[in-house]
């Protein structure tokens, strides 16, 4: 309908909004209509530019914006004036009906899949996390499964590297992955100084442990409580019971008393010691103007003389009493 208005006209007035207007005269022929023409805008006293065709809807491509006239049709001597005629750019609603309904993104993201029509207006935000090829994610990363906009992010494989914080005593291990700052690892393991197991007999580790694949070690090892004693003097009462440390045994329990005498009363004629621990007497020799009869005696058959065998004695003799075998003649 504009198009057809407009190509009877041989004289056509432009008057530019926002400012003081001024009409401008084109010429236009029927043939031309839609592209042969020239007009232009005010834009400054005595200064003119180019005005845009598609601010006419004419028939000319339009663009992403429109711009609003008064047009005046001056037919002989009378002026027409249809006051200020405002062209739409179809093209929004157009990239709108085919999805593409996004003109913005938040912060941290980046715009993808935009509509021919209108560049304005796009599908689709991707984060900016997602900004890597093959050529650009380095082992031990590696591209995600998803993408977006053609391109992926740089991550860890989460089977082989788990660990994000370890408990203390461990420590992460030396295999890492880094994914947007943040580090994993393939496995928490005990620093290098724990390295006693605490095994030996009455023994116990010191401070707290480390476990790893199911073994708990310690940076030192220590006696069980009450292990503390040498018994260097007496000894302990019960010698299989100790802690061996360093290479010296600590027992719980020492010997207070050597527990030497037997005696609940010393004899006549002996002289004796008094074990205060005890309460024995210890017999350690005969008194003054005693013998000493405490010798063991000679129990050797051939030394106390009997020397011969039976047969060797027809007229008979005298056993040994240490070995009844040995026999001392009577005639010798």
């Amino acid at each position: 309908m504009r198009k057809q208005l407009a190509i009877g006209l041989s004289l056509l007035v432009l008057t530019a909004m926002g400012g003081t207007s001024e009409n401008v005269f084109v010429s236009m022929t029927e043939q031309g209509v839609s592209q042969q023409y020239t007009h232009f805008v005010r834009t400054s006293l005595n200064q003119f530019e180019p005005l845009s065709g598609a601010s006419l809807g004419i028939g000319l491509p339009m663009r992403n914006s429109f711009q609003t006239a008064s047009v005046q049709f001056i037919t002989g001597g009378d002026n027409i004036d249809f006051g200020n005629v405002e062209f739409n750019d179809p093209s929004e609603q157009t990239c709108k009906n085919l999805g593409y309904t996004k003109d913005s993104c938040d912060a941290g993201y980046w715009k993808f899949d935009f509509c021919s029509y209108n560049l304005k207006y796009f599908k689709t935000c991707c984060s900016d996390s997602y900004k890597y090829t093959s050529a650009t994610c380095n082992s031990p990363n590696e591209l995600s499964t998803d993408s977006c906009g053609g391109k992926y992010k740089c991550v860890c494989n989460r089977t082989l590297y788990p660990i994000e914080k370890c408990t203390e005593p461990q420590v992460p291990s030396n295999s890492s992955c880094t994914e947007e700052e943040t580090k994993y690892y393939s496995e928490c393991v005990c620093p290098s100084n724990y390295n006693q197991t605490c095994t030996g007999t009455n023994q116990e580790g010191a401070g707290e442990g480390c476990t790893y694949n199911g073994t708990t070690k310690y940076t030192s090892c220590q006696c069980k409580a009450g292990y503390n004693m040498t018994c260097s003097e007496l000894g302990p009462v019960t010698p299989s019971d100790y802690c061996l440390l360093n290479g010296t045994k600590y027992y719980n329990n020492c010997k207070t008393c050597e527990n030497k005498c037997s005696l609940s009363s010393c004899p006549d004629g002996v002289v004796c010691d008094y074990e205060d621990c005890s309460q024995k007497y210890c017999d350690i020799g005969c008194a003054t103007n005693y013998t000493y009869w405490c010798t063991s005696p000679q129990t050797n058959c051939t030394t106390l003389g009997y020397t011969k065998s039976a047969s060797q004695c027809p007229n008979g003799y005298v056993k040994c009493p240490y070995n009844s075998a040995a026999v001392f003649c009577k005639d010798a």
